[in-house]
């Protein structure tokens, strides 16, 4: 028998599963306790999700900067912020890059365990010049659904019209089960012996017609 080449013990869809909306935590604000002068974090468990396994999806939601705007996205195991050299530290991904804000895919990191930080850092660049700029502030809006939670979180570039609108991401945390855990249907092995019996010798001989 010819081994399995790869077995995936989660869901991985490409888009985030979140399930229906449930309620809406807070509107726009810049929280102290998650938003950092360009930095926002989102980070699992919270005292509003807290799944034993979770998957963190991401993307540019739209953006109506002057400037290129690109978002640096880190995954931490605690509270540390990411050193800024990149080429040592280099992101897990980036948002956006060397042109206006447009909306993008869906990112993700692979199903995660125990804590973990999600740091997003809102840089600009003004396209007659060379040098990235952290944006100036970020602050964010959250939604709870059945399966997950959503942050929309909102960049100000310079901070001179304060509107927030620069580069917008959704930042979405989903909760996962395991397959390996789905409890079995009891009656589930009678079936496969009938199977056994009078199904598998049929598809074998089909299988020797190399037909269907």
């Amino acid at each position: 028998m010819n081994p399995i080449e790869v077995i995936s013990l989660f869901p991985n869809p490409n888009t985030p599963d979140l399930g229906c909306f449930v309620r809406r935590k807070h509107g726009f604000e810049t929280d102290p306790d998650v938003d950092f002068e360009n930095v926002h974090v989102d980070f699992n468990p919270s005292i509003d999700f807290s799944p034993q396994y979770h998957q963190a999806y991401f993307r540019v939601s739209c953006g109506q900067a002057a400037f290129f705007q690109r978002c640096l996205v880190y995954m931490t195991t605690d509270a540390s912020i990411p050193p800024p050299i990149l080429e040592n530290f280099p992101p897990n991904f980036v948002l956006g890059g060397d042109y206006t804000p447009h909306p993008s895919d869906w990112s993700r990191f692979p199903t995660q365990s125990g804590q973990r930080l999600y740091w997003f850092f809102g840089q600009h660049r003004d396209p007659a010049t060379t040098v990235w700029q952290p944006d100036a502030l970020v602050g964010h809006s959250y939604d709870i659904y059945e399966n997950g939670t959503l942050s929309t979180v909102q960049y100000d570039d310079t901070g001179g019209d304060r509107d927030f609108n620069d580069l917008v991401l959704e930042v979405a945390i989903v909760g996962r089960s395991s397959w390996v855990n789905l409890p079995n249907a009891p009656a589930q092995a009678a079936v496969n012996r009938k199977i056994e019996e009078k199904g598998i010798p049929r598809l074998r001989s089909l299988l020797n017609k190399r037909g269907k």
